[in-house]
């Protein structure tokens, strides 16, 4: 249990934040707080649906096929990510926004 929580903690340090800041990086500032609380709230919907669905599928599927439903579909959010995601680094706000336009 000890060690599950200090990896729970690294992850929510590291990656967990990532969540909050990249987002608001995209957005033109004047749309900005709109858009930030839109991606939240598409992240709060597609959580409550995720864990609605999380027990029907794993009494009809079993673990390891759900499992393997869950890693596969953040397989496909890592592979979107990964080629359609702008980088950022070493920009300002208004960089950052700018590179969203094209």
């Amino acid at each position: 249990m000890a060690l599950f929580t200090i990896i729970y903690g690294i992850f929510n340090t590291a990656m967990g934040c990532h969540q909050w800041i990249y987002p608001y990086e995209l957005y033109p500032t004047h749309v900005r707080g709109t858009g930030g609380g839109f991606t939240t709230t598409i992240s709060r919907i597609a959580s409550a649906i995720s864990t609605f669905f999380f027990p029907l599928l794993l009494s009809q599927l079993g673990l390891s096929i759900t499992l393997y439903i869950a890693g596969g579909l953040l397989f496909i959010g890592f592979i979107v990510s990964y080629f359609l995601a702008p980088e950022t680094k070493n920009m300002n706000l208004t960089e950052a926004a700018t590179i969203t336009k094209a």
